[in-house]
């Protein structure tokens, strides 16, 4: 079980923390209480209560029927400035990791975007030419959610709007000194010559541009914090100040956590169809939780159709039908979910791959031999132990972070339980997968990344046509990155 982390929690860590590190400064105001709901999908209620505890530390002031405004006040530069080093590691592996995944993540939602969208963009685009750099920053923002919105996905914009309030440093902003450590290194003639290349709709030019603008970006931050340490030097770093991010905020309670565990044992097939599942006590006993939990999660199972309680005599497990799967998605958060579940295999389509080929640098004899022994041996999936080691040879945190926040989104059980005989029949992914590991063996890491994509698309592919027949046209809006 993983560590919870209230949703309380989670939005007041960080709102206190873009509060104390001044990106929310002394007048801003916050998003409304609707805004702030949509931005960390939580409830309205949730939202009162972090600003009532907010209010109470005299970081902000609420009225009735106002935006809440942000009364804390930086008494000096030092303090902003100890703010930025205790997490410098941090931040540099933020933009790192910002180098890697979102050239890649605006080719995609470039490509995809309709024809409406191209014109608003190039109307912004425009717009860009005789601002100053704040303007053009926001231009830049606005375009971007624009095109995540476009995409149709439930997590591209969520992992934009993360990654850029972890990289919006009021002390990088603006600042001269950090201006001209950008304009020295001459990395990209002007932001415009990179916004300008998703009218193109080509990947490549796409990716290329992007690059160079975020390379030169993270060069200039890395000198900047190297000259602030100098300046005020001495102050520690933090370690749990790192980059966060939640793909599955509000689906992460234990019960969840619990169904889903029981769905991938159902799918992977060691729970088999007709059997019956362990008592609740003994659920309770391997999960570490309380018997009420476990209810609560059984009833789960029954309503997603991969149980059914029987008085007496417990839960007996059952495979996806036609019918199950149409009832379920007739349920709004159901649905919702299932449009998270083929986001995330989309996600993960497009950023596995700048993700394998880092893990790769760091790769030796030894580690292939062994990742060869654990594909080798009976019981395991291979993509998932592909994957399992991609992420475990991540050199970037964030990067990391947001591996395993959106694998975490895609449980096996559900693709499995489409196969009347669970893993053995899905032959054409464990093919795949394999073939993966043989462009790895040989050398060719690209090969590697790029079929460890292909996996992902295939996933997309299937279950996404099952759930377009059984009802949720929606689902048919989830584009496969491959096939644009």
């Amino acid at each position: 079980m993983r560590e919870r982390q209230t949703l309380f929690t989670y939005v007041y860590r960080d709102l206190e923390e873009q509060i104390l590190s001044g990106r929310l400064k002394y007048g801003d105001k916050l998003p409304s209480l609707s805004g702030l709901s949509e931005r960390y999908h939580v409830g309205v209620r949730t939202v009162k209560d972090v600003l009532c505890a907010l209010r109470e530390k005299g970081y902000i002031r609420t009225e009735e029927r106002k935006a809440a405004v942000v009364v804390h006040r930086q008494t000096e530069l030092n303090a902003a400035a100890s703010s930025v080093l205790e997490r410098r590691t941090a931040i540099l592996e933020v933009y790192r990791t910002v180098e890697l995944l979102e050239p890649p993540l605006l080719a995609f939602c470039a490509r995809i975007c309709g024809e409406e969208e191209r014109k608003r963009l190039a109307r912004d685009i425009a717009r860009l030419r005789g601002k100053d750099p704040e303007q053009r920053g926001q231009i830049c923002t606005g375009c971007i959610h624009a095109l995540a919105e476009g995409s149709r996905s439930l997590l591209i914009g969520d992992l934009f709007t993360s990654l850029g309030i972890y990289t919006r440093m009021p002390l990088f902003r603006g600042r001269e000194r950090f201006v001209e450590l950008v304009a020295e290194r001459g990395g990209f003639p002007s932001v415009a010559w990179a916004m300008e290349s998703l009218l193109t709709r080509d990947a490549d030019e796409i990716t290329a541009r992007f690059g160079a603008v975020f390379r030169t970006v993270t060069s200039a931050v890395q000198a900047y914090l190297d000259e602030m340490s100098r300046t005020f030097g001495g102050v520690p770093e933090d370690p749990s100040k790192g980059f966060d991010w939640a793909a599955e905020r509000g689906r992460d309670h234990y019960y969840m956590q619990v169904t889903q565990d029981l769905i991938d044992k159902i799918g992977t097939g060691e729970y088999a169809a007709g059997a019956f599942l362990p008592t609740e006590a003994a659920l309770s006993d391997a999960y570490g939780v309380c018997i009420a939990t476990v209810r609560k999660a059984l009833s789960m199972l029954n309503e997603l159709g991969f149980g059914q309680t029987v008085p007496a005599k417990g839960t007996r497990v059952v495979l996806q039908d036609n019918k199950a799967t149409m009832r379920v998605l007739k349920n709004k958060t159901f649905k919702r979910d299932t449009l998270r579940y083929l986001s995330g295999l989309q996600l993960m389509a497009v950023i596995i791959r700048p993700a394998a080929a880092l893990a790769c640098e760091g790769m030796d004899g030894e580690t292939l031999r062994e990742l060869e022994r654990r594909l080798r041996s009976c019981g395991g999936i291979p993509l998932d132990i592909l994957v399992q080691w991609v992420m475990g040879h991540q050199s970037l945190r964030p990067m990391k972070t947001i591996l395993q926040a959106t694998n975490r989104l895609l449980h096996w059980g559900y693709y499995f339980a489409f196969y009347s005989d669970g893993p053995s029949s899905a032959e054409l992914l464990t093919q795949k997968s394999l073939d993966a590991f043989f462009c790895l063996r040989s050398g060719d890491r690209q090969g590697f990344a790029d079929t460890l994509s292909a996996c992902y698309c295939h996933i997309l592919e299937f279950v996404r046509g099952f759930m377009v027949e059984y009802g949720l046209a929606e689902a048919a809006g989830i584009v496969t990155p491959d096939l644009i």
